[in-house]
């Protein structure tokens, strides 16, 4: 299992993608799992905050071989991109003074916004199903510009979620209890026990590793904390982690680690490394503290809500049909549509250097909607930067 996930994890690009890579590895090719089992693991991914694709692959190690599998799944398939980042972290901030550098850096910059852009377009559908949706996203806009906190404005985003769910779900949706069989098997019920006593033993020694994470540098428990934070708040998959990040490590007025620019050459770098975009974490760990600030950032991003996965498995069929929970999920959707817009405006303000920028990202938005290769994206817009670009 070990082998499989980090192949997937070091060849697979782009979230949906990702998905069908593992579906046909897990699914079709090992048959490890049914079509129905994949697809329930993948609805449990969807409601749970984090990226997707790692969320599937973990509940997938799960199914397979309970909490171990979970850590083997997830290690297996993170490993890859960790390592690649890491690399390209030293080597960017050794050389990112170079001028073939800068001005590599300066199309990529124009694929970030591109990228953003296109994020955005492809998750307001899902995300914003009606008026009171759009209402909710336009409410957290004008906040979000007017520098209100972001904590705040999602936690009124969540409740104005419940509140619409209240008022305008019909009955008919609460009828029909689900069919809970097979995600609670007898099995799964009698070791949920010891599973409840492992993972809080691996969360309790989590918040202790976070604290004495202070004796190796004064920043480690603000950014372990600020990481943790993120991956609990990131529904909605990788990029809502993204727009939180940019709150948290460029806007923080406590702990600003990275400038605007950086931010996006270290997104950019997520977007070209294998695996989920979220291992940008890495890049910012990196800049803070090297080597081990890179490797605790990266733990930090993935382990809350691998830990929360645990917990819940067992009772996934109960919880994904509570009404407060899709309701505040989809207010917290909204409210990411207009995080998403407020980080595109500052990706922009940074990334647009005169009009060529904004010719080289509207073209790098147009291959996108022509549903290219990420990859492919950046690194055309990469090369026309170093050849085209003073």
């Amino acid at each position: 299992m070990a082998r499989t996930f980090f192949r997937i994890g070091a060849t697979a690009y782009g979230g949906p993608a990702i998905v069908a890579q593992i579906r046909e590895v897990v699914v079709l090719d090992k048959q490890w799992v049914s079509e129905g089992e994949f697809a329930e693991s993948l609805a449990f991914a969807q409601m749970l905050p984090g990226p997707v694709a790692v969320l599937t692959a973990a509940h997938l190690g799960w199914r397979l071989h309970g909490g171990t599998g979970t850590a083997v799944a997830l290690v297996a398939y993170v490993a890859p991109s960790f390592l690649l980042m890491l690399a390209l972290s030293a080597a960017y901030f050794r050389f990112e003074g170079l001028p073939v550098v800068t001005k590599a850096f300066r199309g990529l910059g124009a694929a970030v916004v591109a990228i953003v852009a296109q994020s955005i377009l492809s998750m307001t559908r899902p995300a914003i199903k009606n008026w009171q949706g759009l209402a909710i996203a336009a409410g957290a806009a004008v906040a979000f510009f007017a520098g209100a906190n972001t904590l705040l404005v999602l936690a009124a985003a969540a409740l104005a979620g419940v509140l619409v769910g209240l008022v305008w779900r019909s009955s008919e949706n609460g009828a029909g209890a689900p069919d809970s069989h097979a995600l609670e098997s007898a099995t799964a019920n009698r070791g949920y026990r010891k599973t409840l006593l492992v993972t809080t033993g691996v969360a309790l020694a989590f918040v202790v590793a976070l604290l004495a994470s202070g004796l190796v540098s004064p920043l480690f428990p603000a950014l372990g904390m600020t990481m943790a934070k993120i991956n609990l708040l990131a529904f909605g998959g990788g990029y809502t982690a993204i727009a939180l990040m940019f709150h948290d490590v460029v806007n923080n007025t406590a702990h600003a680690w990275l400038t605007s620019k950086e931010f996006i050459d270290g997104l950019a770098l997520g977007q070209i490394t294998p695996g989920p975009v979220i291992i940008t974490a890495t890049f910012i760990g990196y800049r803070v503290g090297g080597l081990a600030g890179a490797i605790f950032a990266t733990v930090c991003i993935f382990l809350p809500s691998s830990l929360l996965l645990v917990l819940i498995a067992p009772h996934f069929a109960r919880v994904r049909h509570l009404a407060a929970v899709q309701s505040a999920v989809s207010g917290l959707l909204a409210a990411f549509i207009a995080m998403l817009l407020y980080v595109l405006a500052a990706v922009a303000k940074i990334a647009f250097i005169g009009p060529w920028d904004v010719v080289l990202a509207a073209a790098a938005f147009a291959v996108l909607r022509l549903r290219v290769n990420v990859v492919w994206v950046v690194l055309g817009a990469t090369a026309v930067a170093l050849a085209f670009m003073r």
